[in-house]
């Protein structure tokens, strides 16, 4: 049974790892816009609405011609600040932050240390249960043992 566990361990952790890199491989790119394409399409007024991250590293955009949303990496939220200045002032552009969940504040503490933890408190409670029960303390002190 023990052995079973151990199995069943190891292999849900090789399905979230493969899982996981698959997901990175096969990235949406379609959903993309550039950042320069981005402050074109504000300059030519084809940007209906902006939500920018509580991190105001990412920001999606809705366009004019399309209603899906697109995602933008955004290097400077003060540079996309002045030249939305203008479109804010006139109300053409509706902009938003999201605030960011609970479960999103979790994960990003959980850091790749943290996972190295978890992980290794996990593989001791396996191999703990594998020492086979004995009850002897190890003493320290002049063997009997005959020479």
């Amino acid at each position: 049974m023990k052995n079973g566990i151990k199995t069943l361990a190891i292999w849900l952790i090789i399905i979230i790892i493969t899982v996981v890199v698959i997901l990175s491989i096969f990235d949406n790119s379609s959903n993309k816009l550039a950042y320069s394409e981005l402050i074109a399409k504000i300059e030519a007024g084809d940007v209906k609405e902006i939500e920018l991250a509580a991190d105001g590293t990412k920001a999606e955009v809705v366009l004019k011609s399309d209603a899906t949303k697109k995602e933008v990496n955004i290097p400077s939220v003060d540079n996309l600040m002045n030249s939305l200045q203008d479109s804010m002032k006139n109300q053409s552009i509706k902009v938003t932050e999201k605030s960011q969940s609970i479960i999103m504040i979790g994960l990003s503490l959980l850091t790749p240390f943290g996972i190295l933890i978890i992980f290794l408190i996990f593989w001791f409670f396996i191999m703990g249960s594998n020492q086979g029960g004995s009850n002897k303390t190890m003493t320290f002190g002049k063997s009997k043992a005959k020479m």
